[in-house]
């Protein structure tokens, strides 16, 4: 993992027709989720106050873009670690995968991105 974190915390309710509600937000502030990298990092979503929901992955509707080089979930599925080593530029949208524990079904979030702002001159 990257010694640079960015931690986004993510907050999942149910409107009044039962539709999932994602709300982000990063160091205290509100935020859409989306992350700008200048250098390799970890970031990481934290689920908060959303009980029976658990990560389980993350989709990509570019893979293979290499703007992020691993995925992982860990602390019981609370948390989803994207690394990111910045070594190429570019911008991938994606969408966090989540269990619910009263569903057999899947729960996707709205996209996200991660922007790299470009490689760093060594």
């Amino acid at each position: 993992m990257s010694t640079v974190e960015t931690t986004i915390q993510v907050k999942i309710t149910l409107d009044e027709n039962n539709i999932p509600q994602f709300s982000y937000s990063q160091n205290g502030e509100i935020s859409d989720g989306s992350v700008v990298v200048d250098c390799g990092q970890d970031i990481i979503y934290q689920l908060v106050e959303s009980p029976g929901y658990a990560f389980t992955g993350a989709g990509f509707l570019t893979p293979f873009n290499k703007v992020i080089d691993s995925v992982s979930v860990t602390d019981g599925g609370q948390q989803l670690i994207l690394v990111d080593e910045d070594s190429v530029s570019g911008v991938t949208s994606f969408q966090l995968i989540l269990s619910c524990a009263t569903s057999g079904l899947l729960l996707l979030s709205p996209d996200p991105q991660v922007v790299n702002k470009g490689i760093d001159p060594a």
